[in-house]
């Protein structure tokens, strides 16, 4: 099984006038999508503590059990993004839906300053409704594809899939709401701290790049 893959420059060029998919500059943005998750989003904060690496977050707002969590995500100085409350990808006629479902996220995660659709789906509704809160939509270049891992075996297989195709200025798509996270970031986090290619800095949202 194949698990990292990367999006398709025609893909990234239709997103570009709506919505980020690389980062400024040659360092790799981590984003963790999914979450909060009361086990897996801390394991996350404490492997990036470790090599005081900054990444974004972007949360279910159905799945805030504990706002503690977000709290303890923005102290350590990680961005806040808006994931939808009950992660449904919206038809694409439909305005009402993703902006009720856009803002009420937003009213459990008000530090958000950061958008990214269900599934990457990006909508009309969900933009205008992004645009309306003042965020800013963000995509990815580079997909894990941590998912789908099942075994301790997939999560290396997939770690060394994402360093072999990882490349200066992109945004990884990873998630914070399974148990092989860890393992995957065990392996990502030292390789990609070796080349000194994180942001270590609270200004990911203030240098956009197609």
């Amino acid at each position: 099984m194949t698990f990292a893959r990367r999006t398709n420059w025609l893909k990234r060029a239709a997103l570009a006038p709506f919505s980020r998919t690389r980062y400024a500059g040659s360092d790799v943005w981590l984003t963790f999508d999914d979450g909060p998750h009361p086990e897996h989003t801390p394991a996350v904060l404490d492997r990036l503590a470790v090599f005081d690496v900054r990444a974004a977050f972007f949360l279910v707002g159905k799945r805030i059990a504990d706002p503690a969590l977000v709290k303890r995500i923005t102290a350590a100085g990680h961005t806040l993004g808006n994931h939808t409350f009950a992660h449904t990808v919206p038809r694409w006629r439909d305005i009402r839906e993703p902006r009720a479902d856009v803002r009420k996220c937003q009213t459990l995660v008000p530090g958000a300053t950061l958008f990214r659709p269900p599934l990457g789906k990006l909508r009309p509704g969900s933009w205008f409704a992004a645009k309306r809160l003042g965020l800013e939509c963000v995509n990815w270049s580079l997909d894990s594809g941590d998912w789908q891992c099942r075994s301790e075996a997939d999560a290396i297989q997939c770690a060394r899939e994402v360093l072999e195709l990882v490349r200066p200025g992109d945004i990884v798509l990873f998630h914070d709401d399974h148990r092989w996270i860890a393992p995957i970031l065990d392996v990502v986090l030292p390789a990609l701290a070796a080349h000194q290619t994180f942001p270590k800095t609270r200004s990911t949202t203030q240098h956009p790049r197609t």
